[in-house]
């Protein structure tokens, strides 16, 4: 298994976990994965019976009815993701929960944290308001222990800027669930040349592994379908549609800055 921060977010939608494995080949420095659910082997029917990712599985509640559901979180779990975007209109990508309904649910959550297990936050979409009032209702003994974050801009000094904003609002070690760079504000262009993406992985991988606050990141854009990157720049995929590595995946599995 890798050392490193870095570690890949797979979606469930793609139906099997193999082509995860060919991120964690021996040299990897990546070390941990998620597909934004409780296992990553049951709920993708496709998955090879005997298939072995050397790599940490990180389960997530992605909403709160999702906890009780009939599905269990992978054996052995030591870090648990909160609920995804639940700030995000969008129904494909997220569950819009009320701070205060996300709060009363939260505190069934984490009654699963134990010794030698932590919790993460729940990861907005942007709305830094719906986090502060989910935190300012959520008893004390239940705060998480890291603040998940998703950032997706076009340049490295905006993306600090909002990471390092995260950190002063919250006080909290930070995991970047989901990044990239990309633009969904029509008034900013999206990245115009691979070369670019490169550069912005480079960038930002290196402060994120200089940062101490920061715990882990992922990359948003390991799919072979390129409907899964849900308006993501295709410049950002980490495989592609052969379930091949990409050379921006190669780049990330070295670390994304050697």
């Amino acid at each position: 298994m890798g050392q490193g921060k870095g570690g890949i977010s797979w979606p469930i939608q793609e139906e099997t976990s193999d082509p995860v494995a060919k991120f964690f080949q021996p040299g990897s420095k990546l070390s941990w994965h998620y597909n934004w659910n409780k296992n990553w082997d049951v709920l993708l029917p496709g998955t090879s019976p005997n298939l072995s990712i050397d790599a940490e599985f990180v389960p997530m509640i992605f909403a709160p009815s999702y906890l009780n559901n009939e599905f269990t979180l992978q054996a052995g779990w030591k870090l648990l993701l909160g609920y995804n975007e639940p700030d995000h209109v969008d129904p494909e990508v997220a569950v819009p929960t009320t701070p205060a309904d996300a709060a009363r649910a939260w505190v069934e959550l984490a009654k699963l944290r134990t010794e030698g297990t932590k919790l993460v936050s729940p990861a907005v979409a942007g709305n830094l308001d719906w986090l502060k009032e989910w935190f300012s209702l959520i008893p004390e003994d239940t705060r998480p222990d890291f603040l998940a974050v998703h950032v997706y801009t076009t340049t490295f000094d905006d993306f600090r800027r909002q990471v390092e904003n995260y950190h002063d609002t919250f006080k909290l070690p930070i995991i970047v669930t989901e990044f990239a760079m990309t633009s969904f504000d029509p008034n900013v262009p999206p990245p115009q040349s691979m070369q670019q993406v490169h550069d912005f992985m480079g960038q930002t991988t290196a402060w994120l592994d200089a940062t101490d606050w920061i715990e882990r990141f992922a990359w948003f854009g390991a799919v072979r379908n390129a409907y899964n990157l849900h308006g993501v720049h295709e410049f950002n995929r980490l495989m592609d549609a052969d379930g091949e590595l990409t050379a921006l995946g190669h780049q990330y599995v070295q670390g994304g800055h050697e």
